[in-house]
């Protein structure tokens, strides 16, 4: 992935480090790695993010940024766009989430970006221990159709059965 026009030197770094781990996996997706799929000079995550710490620590900001539903996306589209178009993402943020269990920094992270899903559904009117239950829920579905192989259209990640618990 070579860097567009109009997307800043960090947007491209970000975007193609969440496509390398989603695609070859975290340990795969070094630095270098990832300055080189992204056609920029090495030592730019350095100066962009101040080292890879800081770089995986963005990259599960940016994760989650188009992660949450958007206005109108009912959440039945939101699962299939995480197991569609998404899907590179979507491995990525759960690889993501597993080195988040290890690191305090990027844990404290991914609950924020959980929690601003969570803040959408209760929004939209959920309460608040019925969204959390239902963003975890979701990402057992979501991660069972990605270790099925699935495009979660199929009756067993069809989350509308789900939804109905939560009504």
């Amino acid at each position: 992935m070579e860097k567009s026009v109009g997307r800043s030197t960090r947007e491209t770094l970000l975007d193609t480090g969440l496509e390398l781990i989603g695609t070859v996996g975290i340990r795969q997706a070094s630095a270098r790695a990832v300055e080189d799929a992204s056609g920029v000079p090495h030592g730019s995550i350095r100066h962009h993010f101040g080292g890879q710490d800081g770089f995986l620590g963005a990259l599960v900001e940016h994760v989650f940024v188009r992660d949450v539903p958007v206005d109108g996306e009912s959440t039945h589209d939101v699962m299939a766009r995480w197991l569609g178009a998404g899907r590179v993402r979507t491995r990525a943020r759960y690889e993501l989430m597993l080195m988040a269990t290890r690191d305090e920094d990027m844990r404290v992270r991914m609950v924020a970006g959980r929690d601003r899903f969570v803040e959408r559904l209760v929004d939209r009117g959920m309460l608040r221990t019925d969204a959390r239950q239902l963003v975890a829920a979701l990402d057992g579905l979501v991660l069972d159709a990605l270790l099925r192989d699935s495009d979660g259209t199929d009756a067993d990640h069809d989350p509308t059965r789900l939804l109905g618990a939560f009504r």
